[in-house]
């Protein structure tokens, strides 16, 4: 009788001792970090095209254009505007730019002449309207282009609401240096809400498509 219930008392303890087992191996496998591996997708949807939503009125400013006469923002109102910032002594990103906006304004045609193509100096120190004027016409933008140049402070302030900052980089012995400075069009419509941002590079039959959709009143 005594044999007896030491086997039941050895039987229970096996049963615990696998419960106890089983118990432990349970919480291994939650807690265990996993290795399944994660495979992350990026964005292609994004076609260098950012919608401003909503649309943002832009504060007036007043800066002076390539024939040395003071224009406002507001002077252009009525038409879309379309805007870029650079300088004139801008080794790639500028001219490439400004062969973009050519591109555009022939590829509109019959629009070309509803929009306002403006570029801003963020060098005014050697962008003085003459430079500007014989830039454009090297440039063969000069039938269309509007410069605008200032004091770097008044170019930087009104810079601030497009996101546009600009770094004059240390000047050489000759006293020559370059400007970084933010890249890329910013599209206002005819009442200077600010709608659009094209991104440096992309490609400008996307930028030609989304403003044509815009004066098809399709956006």
């Amino acid at each position: 009788m005594r044999r007896q219930s030491w086997l039941v008392y050895l039987f229970g303890l096996l049963i615990v001792g696998i419960s106890l087992v089983a118990v432990y191996i349970v919480y291994l496998l939650m807690t265990t970090p996993q290795t399944e591996s994660i495979t992350i997708t990026p964005d292609t949807a994004f076609n260098g095209i950012t919608a401003i939503e909503p649309p943002l009125l832009m504060s007036d400013f007043t800066l002076t254009n390539q024939h040395n006469e003071p224009i406002r923002l507001r002077d252009l109102s009525g038409k879309p505007i379309l805007i870029t910032f650079g300088f004139t002594s801008c080794p790639d990103i500028c001219p490439f730019t400004l062969g973009e906006m050519r591109s555009i304004h022939e590829a509109l045609a019959d629009n070309a002449d509803d929009i306002n193509f403006v570029f801003i100096s963020v060098d005014g120190e050697r962008d003085t309207p003459d430079t500007l004027r014989d830039y454009f016409d090297l440039l063969r933008v000069d039938t269309f282009l509007i410069g605008m140049t200032g004091t770097p402070d008044s170019v930087r302030q009104l810079g601030e609401e497009y996101g546009v900052n600009f770094i004059y980089d240390e000047a050489d012995d000759s006293g020559n240096y370059g400007v970084t400075h933010t890249a890329g069009m910013f599209l206002l419509d005819e009442n200077q809400n600010w709608i659009r941002r094209y991104t440096y590079g992309m490609q400008a039959s996307l930028i030609i498509e989304d403003i044509q959709q815009f004066f098809a009143g399709d956006v």
